[in-house]
């Protein structure tokens, strides 16, 4: 396997991982239901927010300590790589002893617009900034992936996919719907519901899953193993 294909297989479980947020994609469908018409203009101020702090979260990884191109050692590196496990490992844990919430209840506060509110649409570009900020598990798998890139002896065409794969990954809980919504208007709540609720339920094992599966590689490659 080529060095370009390996580092694009190693973050695609990151991306997919990160695509797993129900909290993301309830608040995109209620966004959708409160604004009607102006629900995918809406939508796409909510992306916009989030979007932003995804871009920040890649350009912190630009100035973590990278290993050589040579394919050398570097300890600070490699304690990025441990310290990135470790909050995986944090997170699984969370998972694995909170209580799950209750049917209905919400995942996280978050500020809400009223639809003629001439503040609302600021209020949403807000609104996607604070559920993407508070979205810990997608940000520290947005990170690693992003430091893997980064820290990859690659070309940057596929330095930019592995980036774009990346960001997909963390904003598919608000493209997914943007998109269904363009395509299929009609069908788009009743469908997207129907996704959320099996997230909603499945979520939780595939977070720990994936948290775990991600921090033992981490893990494999801090200490020199991979």
């Amino acid at each position: 396997m080529s060095n370009s294909a390996a580092v694009l297989f190693h973050i695609l479980p990151l991306a997919l991982g990160a695509a797993v947020s129900p909290a993301l994609l309830g608040a995109s469908l209620e966004l959708l239901a409160r604004f009607g018409r102006r629900g995918v203009r809406m939508l796409l101020l909510y992306l916009l927010g989030a979007a932003l702090v995804v871009a920040s979260v890649v350009a912190i990884s630009l100035v973590l300590p990278q290993k050589p191109a040579a394919g050398g050692s570097s300890i600070i590196s490699d304690i990025v790589d441990i310290a990135l496990a470790a909050l995986l490992l944090v997170i699984a844990g969370v998972l694995i002893f909170r209580r799950p919430a209750t049917a209905g209840a919400s995942a996280k506060p978050a500020p809400k617009a009223h639809p003629q509110s001439k503040w609302a649409g600021v209020v949403v570009l807000g609104l996607g900034v604070f559920m993407m900020v508070t979205n810990f598990s997608t940000l520290v798998l947005l990170l690693a992936g992003s430091h893997e890139v980064t820290s990859a002896s690659v070309a940057p065409v596929i330095r930019g996919l592995g980036y774009g794969l990346l960001a997909v990954g963390a904003l598919a809980p608000i493209l997914l719907p943007l998109v269904w919504m363009l395509v299929r208007p009609a069908a788009a709540t009743r469908d997207l519901g129907r996704i959320n609720d099996a997230i909603t339920r499945h979520g939780r094992a595939i977070g720990i899953v994936v948290s775990l599966a991600t921090a033992a590689y981490l893990l494999a490659r801090g200490f020199g193993l991979v």
